[in-house]
């Protein structure tokens, strides 16, 4: 097989594409970026229990990585609210954050998210994530906001409480120590909250959190109020991102991370490609679902190797991207380089900034990832939808964050099949003036054969109720021998459903009749011939008309004997077949059970439809 250099380096494409005119709104955008990741990344480690260079060391090579493997222009990857909190659920119980221990299965963690994106992608997974409703994505996304929000509060109130990954704990705890408020602290906080809100007010396009941060790191270098109680940050290492290798004994946890490592890998790979889509949509570019997730998982194992953690696509810093002008990758790649001049250049600044205007921003955040439009929305559209979100929602602030994941995914799975699992059966009659198929208005019903027309698909969630519906409507007509289904509608037949039809042809055998079918798709016609239900029930039993099935079911299975004494005439040849007028089908075609007519029948290789035999007697 040949392998093309684009499709282990997809980056080489559009490098070959580049023009001097992107090169400066790519800068421009990429340092606008930076003002903005800078302050984020280090927020952001504080969810996940990291110190705030690792969220900064998070937003350099991975982002890089996913700009040179993914697919979208615009995309910008890094430390994100939602995995954060994941991430900190999936490992606060295992070790006390910022410890060595616990760093290490931060990067062992990235490395298990990394790889099972990645093998995602090579497997073409894409369409998995459609199973990810977006009731799920709003419970989740509001309740990760609730938690983070109050998470925060110790921090932004200046109050001494150890982290947990409990919400009842956190607010218990908060509320036990309200009389410790130190003020000058929470003063500090709501500071930054109010520049950060005014800046966005006022003057939108200029960085408020970065300025926020800038203006409470003054006061309390000013001030030393990192003498008086505030606290601070703390000097970061001015360095760029060191390389790391997961110790054997961290590998060992590999067990306990993986479901952890799946929930995040799930929810990291939605965020990307749902912000991709977003703004592929304005942009009509083509997204690659499998390639952003190559690129996401190559990009959480450069976070494992290159000292930060898991992430994903950030909604906040694509959007800054794509509205800065950003034209190519490149952009992606400039915010990345950046922040690495940022830590080098200016880390001993962060040393005066204090804990409570990260929390502040952390905050605002939380704030803004809660969508009352969309939630109200949800909520109205169907009582299902509904029910996803409340469930997601509650799983997310009372439980573990990554089982609240799976909660949603299953529920909206569960809630699927439940809905494909009822396909709509019933019987029709062809119109004798326009031949069009419609419900009989009266319940009249041919006495040899019924018609019935599935809307749906027959696969292992709806065989049951298939085989039941058909066994019902046989056992209410005892007389009728032969059963015409039509498929036009059913786009998906699995092995399960093949044996519902297996069993409703034999019950039509013991009855001397047959079961034909009508209006099938390719992909269904293949599950036929490939089961041998074809070669059972007889290639002359498919047709791609009901029209056309009608007759060959009329030609050589109907009885004579039944027409003459049926009281009713569904079918335009019914008067003709009651006088015993089989030449209507061509001159020399004979009813079932004469000699000429048992020369010319079809042959039949499964021995499912007898030729001789009274049907419906």
């Amino acid at each position: 097989m040949h392998i093309r250099i684009d499709d282990v380096f997809p980056f080489v494409a559009w490098i070959r594409g580049y023009r001097r005119q992107f090169l400066k709104p790519d800068l421009v955008a990429g340092l606008t970026v930076a003002v903005v990741a800078v302050p984020q990344s280090m927020a952001y480690a504080l969810i996940a229990g990291l110190p705030v260079q690792f969220g900064l060391y998070a937003s350099i090579v991975p982002t890089i990585i996913a700009c040179l493997w993914g697919s979208s222009a615009h995309l910008i990857t890094g430390p994100t609210t939602a995995v954060s909190l994941v991430l900190f659920s999936v490992l606060g119980g295992l070790a006390s954050p910022s410890s060595d221990g616990y760093l290490e299965l931060v990067m062992v963690l990235a490395l298990l998210v990394g790889v099972i994106q990645l093998v995602m992608g090579f497997a073409r997974l894409g369409a998995l994530l459609n199973f990810v409703s977006h009731s799920v994505l709003i419970g989740f996304t509001t309740g990760a906001a609730a938690l983070i929000a109050f998470k925060q509060l110790p921090g932004f109130l200046g109050l001494d409480l150890s982290p947990t990954a409990v919400f009842h704990q956190y607010l218990v705890g908060t509320l036990a120590r309200l009389h410790q408020i130190a003020p000058v602290t929470m003063l500090l906080g709501m500071l930054t909250i109010g520049v950060v809100v005014g800046v966005r007010r006022y003057r939108p396009t200029w960085p408020g959190p970065l300025l926020a941060m800038v203006l409470a790191g003054s006061l309390v270098a000013l001030f030393n109020l990192d003498q008086k109680g505030v606290a601070v940050v703390g000097a970061i290492p001015q360095h760029l991102p060191p390389v790391r290798w997961p110790s054997l004994e961290a590998l060992g946890h590999v067990g306990q991370l993986a479901p952890g490592a799946l929930a995040i890998a799930i929810l990291g790979l939605v965020e990307a490609v749902s912000i991709a889509k977003a703004i592929a949509e304005q942009t009509h570019q083509r997204i690659d679902i499998n390639r952003e997730f190559i690129g996401q998982g190559l990009g959480n194992i450069g976070a494992a190797l290159f000292s930060g953690y898991a992430g994903s696509g950030s909604f906040t810093r694509s959007a800054v991207n794509f509205n800065a002008g950003a034209k190519t990758p490149v952009s992606g790649i400039v915010s990345a380089l950046g922040v690495a001049a940022t830590i080098v250049l200016a880390a001993p600044l962060a040393a005066q900034l204090p804990i409570a205007t990260l929390a502040g921003v952390l905050i605002v955040v939380a704030f803004d990832m809660i969508r009352p439009r969309d939630i109200v929305r949800t909520i109205r559209t169907t009582r299902s939808d509904a029910a996803v979100l409340v469930i997601t929602f509650l799983a997310t602030v009372f439980l573990s964050i990554e089982f609240a994941i799976y909660v949603g995914v299953l529920l909206s799975i569960g809630l699927h099949l439940a809905a494909t699992a009822h396909p709509h059966i019933h019987s029709v009659l062809p119109d004798q003036e326009t031949g069009k198929m419609v419900g009989s208005a009266h319940g009249e019903t041919c006495c040899q054969m019924d018609i019935v027309n599935i809307e749906g698909s027959v696969f292992f969630g709806s065989a049951a109720f298939v085989l039941d519906d058909l066994q019902r409507r046989l056992r209410s007509h005892p007389a009728i021998a032969n059963l015409l289904i039509r498929m036009h509608k059913v786009n998906t037949l699995d092995a399960s459903g093949i044996h519902t039809l297996e069993m409703v042809l034999a019950e039509l055998g013991q009855r001397g009749g047959g079961l034909y079918f009508s209006g099938f798709n390719h992909r269904v016609f293949e599950v036929l011939k490939d089961s041998g239900l074809l070669r059972e029930v007889g290639a002359s039993h498919l047709r791609i008309s009901s029209g056309a099935a009608i007759r060959q079911a009329m030609r050589e299975a109907f009885d004579p004997e039944v027409c003459a004494r049926c009281p009713v005439a569904v079918f335009k040849e019914c008067p003709e077949l009651k006088k015993g007028n089989w030449e209507i089908f061509g001159a020399g075609v004979q009813p079932r059970g004469s000699d000429s007519a048992q020369s010319g029948m079809p042959e039949r290789t499964g021995g499912a439809v007898p030729t001789r035999g009274k049907g419906g007697q």
